[in-house]
């Protein structure tokens, strides 16, 4: 076996990424793929005959029409996504994690919404907490299909993670101008209680020497060990390293069958839109010219002609197994489509309950991932894990202010009742902070001043 193995799992559900994949990109990645709108029978036999005829099914293709159910759908749950607040708490050392938490600078807030994005897209976001050569701390998150391989190990009665590998891509040659790459694979490995990585290349050669990970004393040497991998495969139902399953895969799904009937549908239109002219009996010496307002056939005495025109029984078959298919993709729970007045409020809402419920084990799972990655950095750089917090509460109904309430908060303000803090709260979340009676007065006597609940 090599670096290049892949875990059977990751090889089972491979296919589905890549159709997500496709199906996000839209209808310019669907329609480069054949496999997408197979050819139908006549197609295939008229370019056994001649290649020239693939215009055939090139016309077939374009007259089709994908959907982009699945990218609208992603993006309405993420604008519901994008009004929550999570709740953070973190020691002094990784204070800094707040606002830079990811390998490309970006906040935990944005680390959340990204991974929210992946978890409803692909159903897994594999997730690494590291430390630069600066020591600090941050989170790298992978595609799903580039977390190739993993193994879990029984340890001291318990099911650990000992094998983590990831592809990643590399810049390849020195031209600045170039966007060639190379695959590698990163390699995290727990080998007598102790993690490592390496870098290997698609053939094996080592890239980056193998390393311990763990606490680093003066002079750089590691003086204690990981005693676990930092490697947390968040999902769309828990964050087992097992593939969890891809919330909108019904949808693709039913976006491509669309597109799929669609193709079939729009090219009966347009057969029986332009009828076929035929002639018989024709003499050789007359000509055959093009039809036309001002044109006219002479078929000599023995001529005949007339049209082939399609009737277009099945026209109606098809779109209506096109609705079908939209029908199916609504129940599939993953946007709130606009029916045009055929569905009524308690099945919309009903609906928006179903998207609402699988928005809220995404929304707590992620938060538990990226809360488990901040436990495993405050461990590693001898921080109280204990002290890390980040929770996010999903409740993604829109925030009513009542102004009157508003109003006697601000004044509650004014006369030292309550604090600044909680009436901001207010009128952002449209409800006031949980927190008890000492720490509201820790908010109320030293404003912008209380962490964890103790003033500075």
């Amino acid at each position: 076996m090599s670096v290049t193995t892949t875990h059977p799992d990751y090889d089972a559900h491979l296919p589905e990424w890549e159709m997500m994949d496709d199906a996000l990109e839209g209808e310019r990645a669907i329609k480069a793929k054949e496999n997408y709108l197979p050819k139908p029978a006549g197609m295939v036999e008229a370019e056994k005959l001649s290649g020239e005829n693939r215009y055939l099914y090139e016309g077939y293709r374009e007259r089709a029409q994908y959907e982009h159910w699945v990218r609208d759908s992603l993006r309405s749950m993420m604008g519901l996504v994008s009004r929550l607040q999570p709740e953070i708490e973190l020691p002094a050392r990784m204070q800094a994690m707040e606002q830079n938490a990811t390998d490309d600078g970006f906040s935990l807030k944005q680390l959340f919404l990204r991974m929210v994005r992946q978890a409803v897209s692909h159903g897994r976001v594999p997730t690494v907490v590291n430390i630069d050569e600066q020591g600090q701390p941050y989170f790298a998150t992978y595609r799903a299909t580039n977390a190739t391989n993993w193994k879990e190990a029984t340890i001291e009665g318990r099911q650990d993670l000992v094998l983590a590998v990831f592809r990643e891509f590399r810049e390849k040659g020195d031209d600045v101008f170039s966007h060639d790459t190379e695959a590698v694979y990163r390699v995290y490995v727990l080998d007598d209680g102790v993690c490592f990585t390496e870098v290997q290349g698609s053939d094996g050669q080592i890239i980056e020497e193998r390393r311990p990970l763990g606490t680093v004393a003066t002079g750089g040497q590691v003086a204690k060990g990981l005693e676990f991998l930092p490697v947390i495969y968040c999902g769309s139902t828990d964050n087992a390293p097992a593939v969890d399953e891809v919330p909108l895969l019904t949808m693709a799904r039913a976006a491509i069958k669309s597109y799929q009937l669609s193709a079939d549908y729009f090219t009966s239109l347009h057969y029986t839109s332009h009828p076929q002219p035929w002639v018989s009996g024709l003499e050789a010496d007359k000509p055959l010219s093009v039809t036309g307002p001002s044109a006219a056939w002479d078929l000599g005495p023995d001529g005949e002609c007339g049209y082939l025109e399609f009737q277009g029984a099945g026209i109606d078959a098809v779109r209506r197994a096109m609705q079908d298919q939209k029908g199916a993709a609504l129940e599939a729970g993953a946007k709130v489509m606009d029916m045009a007045g055929t569905e009524s409020g308690e099945a919309r809402k009903a609906r928006q309950d179903d998207q609402h419920a699988t928005l809220h084990t995404i929304v707590v799972t992620v938060a538990e991932a990226i809360e488990q990655g901040l436990r495993y950095i405050a461990e590693w750089i001898g921080e109280n894990p204990d002290g890390v917090k980040f929770t996010v509460k999903p409740e993604f109904s829109t925030p009513v202010i009542d102004p009157a309430i508003a109003q006697q908060l601000l004044q509650a303000v004014m006369a030292g009742k309550i604090s600044a803090d909680a009436y901001w709260q207010y009128l952002i979340l449209g409800k006031l902070p949980e927190r008890s009676y000492d720490e509201e007065a820790l908010h109320i006597e030293n404003p912008g001043g209380v962490e964890n609940g103790e003033s500075e």
